[in-house]
């Protein structure tokens, strides 16, 4: 570290890097590779870093070290490897589903970008792999997070939750379970969270909602409460027309009345 000489500082380090001692390794490698920045050395100083970056566990900065080197090498033989290797790091540091998830957003964005770069290549079917299961992630976290809704009596928004979820992953495997708690919020929201004015819509959207998930699923295990729900519904939708029609009737009189008091 406390060497002048550039090439005796690289030699020492890619003898560390060879040892697998990568935190010496990239120390080392950060010290000197500007020195080399346009030399031929370059774009192997700065693959070795990356990787031992990758190696030591630093897979953000690993991610980040990859990506430029395919960016600034496009023609360099590691450059596929480096993409791959980008994406892979982010992968690698995306947290379970319950934490943020911005690794996963940006693994999914960079191994989608390397199977776009590279479509004949033998690590796409990996890939693809790697994009469904990080999928699955997301919509852990955002069914959870509909769930929490649902849970603390937030059903409107539970609802938006649901539906979003199923607009965004329609192949989840989470599907039928986050119908039915679309179903569920909807039938509470007409039936136990409506002022009268807004009552008729909701519990259509209940209706509908149910007549959805009976197509979608006809055998389904939450058959019978979905059936439940919606009984209740529909008779808290007669309840409803039977009320409004005694409303308007006594609109009618009322303005009737009104109409002869003014003969």
């Amino acid at each position: 570290m406390k060497s002048s000489d550039k090439d005796y500082i690289l030699q020492i380090a890619d003898e560390f890097y060879a040892e697998k001692k990568y935190a010496n390794a990239i120390e080392l490698y950060q010290k000197v590779n500007s020195a080399f920045s346009g030399t031929e050395q370059a774009a192997d100083i700065a693959f070795k870093q990356a990787d031992a970056n990758f190696q030591d566990k630093n897979y953000r900065l690993a991610a980040h070290q990859f990506k430029t080197f395919y960016i600034t090498n496009p023609t360099d033989p590691r450059a596929e490897e480096a993409a791959y290797r980008s994406a892979y790091a982010f992968y690698t540091d995306s947290p379970v589903y319950n934490l943020d998830q911005t690794s996963t957003l940006s693994a999914i964005n960079e191994l989608q970008s390397f199977i776009n770069m590279y479509p004949e290549s033998s690590r796409v079917p990996e890939a693809n792999g790697y994009i469904n299961e990080l999928r699955e992630k997301l919509e852990k976290k955002y069914f959870e997070i509909a769930k929490i809704y649902y849970k603390t009596l937030k059903y409107k928004a539970a609802a938006i939750a649901f539906d979003n979820m199923l607009d965004d992953y329609p192949d989840t495997k989470l599907r039928e379970e986050a119908m039915m708690y679309s179903l569920r919020s909807k039938y509470e929201l007409g039936v136990n969270y409506s002022r009268f004015e807004t009552q008729e819509l909701r519990l259509q959207n209940a209706m509908t909602q149910y007549k959805l998930f009976v197509k979608a699923y006809p055998d389904s295990k939450f058959k019978s409460e979905a059936d439940k729900i919606n009984q209740k519904v529909e008779a808290e939708m007669v309840k409803h027309k039977e009320i409004a029609a005694k409303i308007e009737k006594a609109k009618a009189d009322a303005e009737a009345a009104n109409q002869d008091n003014k003969s």
